[in-house]
């Protein structure tokens, strides 16, 4: 089932972009992921990601998101919300 994630990330701008700039999320996309966006409110990033299940985010996570932020030091501890999607329309 697709599965949306919101998290309240502690970082701001800068340490966010040298972690899409790690796993090079523009270029190499996570087997799975439908969407993600993301925009700094207030000095840290609130990030939006759709994925086709909850096994993909758990498996990026794991796998590249995880190792990504413990080589730039940062805390693998963030506000994260996951819902399952009952409607998505993708054009």
């Amino acid at each position: 089932m697709p599965t949306l994630r919101i998290v309240n990330s502690p970082m701001n701008r800068a340490t966010y972009d040298a972690t899409i700039a790690r796993m090079d999320l523009d270029h190499v996309h996570p087997l799975g992921l439908i969407m993600h966006g993301a925009t700094e409110v207030d000095g840290h990033m609130l990030i939006a990601q759709v994925w086709d299940s909850e096994e993909y985010l758990r498996k990026y996570t794991e796998e590249r998101l995880n190792p990504a932020l413990d080589a730039l030091g940062q805390s693998l501890d963030f506000d994260s919300t996951v819902f399952e999607l009952e409607h998505l329309v993708t054009p």
